[in-house]
């Protein structure tokens, strides 16, 4: 990862926080996005306390003017860009249907516009370098036919996943490798928080039986880390459920 700059959105803390620090750990450059300037900041000292190749942009992912000035700002503080983590998301109550359509949209937007949009710019500036890699974080709530008490969330990272597959032939085509990440439930304090307030009921339909099995975000980290090393995967959905083993679907298996 020496020379290498990483862009890594939702970087403001949990998943996105211990992506970023790992992929600087790997000796990369690390652009941290999000809408939390406090929590972004904070990621991009821990960085800097270790070697001075961080750096906050204030955007949000889901507009495009967002999404084109992080990856324009990763060029003129890096000299461009080489991996893309699309991390950011979330599923703020109400949902659909009883939320009206402007919150639920705004859910769509994040969780896989914003993914559609990041990707799109980081394509064209990782052409310029020759390559690339970017890496999607979903979620196995987009995976199989269990219901979910957040559709939009669902579907959102449904698409995620279905839009991963779809641009595995990128690596043939432009160097530019895609894959997918799909944990369950991950130790987070917003999950512990929501799973604090979760009758044993409620936990069961989540298909959160306790004891509670909970993925560490440092541990997704690893996996990016995984991706970013290996160019033999390309359009890859890696299976993450809480009470098993991660495991790595084909290109040609995804359905």
């Amino acid at each position: 990862m020496r020379d290498k700059v990483a862009l890594v959105t939702g970087g403001g803390a949990g998943i996105g926080r211990a992506i970023a620090l790992r992929l600087a750990e790997e000796g990369a450059a690390v652009v941290v996005v999000d809408v939390d300037e406090e929590g972004g900041a904070e990621t991009v000292r821990r960085i800097n306390s270790d070697a001075d190749r961080g750096a906050f942009v204030l955007a949000d992912v889901s507009v495009e003017a967002g999404a084109r000035e992080m990856v324009d700002s990763a060029g003129r503080t890096f000299g461009g860009l080489d991996v893309l983590v699309n991390n950011a998301g979330g599923a703020p109550e109400p949902h659909f249907p009883e939320a009206d359509p402007e919150h639920w949209l705004r859910t769509l937007d994040l969780n896989l516009r914003g993914v559609m949009l990041s990707t799109h710019f980081a394509i064209q500036a990782m052409r310029r370098r020759g390559g690339g890699v970017i890496v999607n974080i979903s979620s196995m709530a987009g995976i199989g036919y269990r219901t979910h008490d957040a559709p939009e969330y669902a579907a959102g990272k449904a698409g995620v996943v279905r839009l991963t597959a779809t641009l595995a032939p990128l690596k043939e085509e432009m160097g530019v490798r895609v894959n997918c990440i799909c944990p369950g439930w991950v130790e987070t304090p917003a999950v512990q928080q929501a799973l604090a307030g979760m009758t044993e009921e409620e936990r069961m339909a989540q298909s959160m039986p306790p004891p509670a099995v909970l993925i560490r975000p440092e541990e997704i980290a690893d996996a990016v880390v995984l991706f970013v090393h290996d160019d033999t995967l390309a359009g890859r959905v890696m299976l993450w459920p809480d009470d098993g083993p991660q495991r790595l679907v084909p290109v040609d298996a995804a359905h």
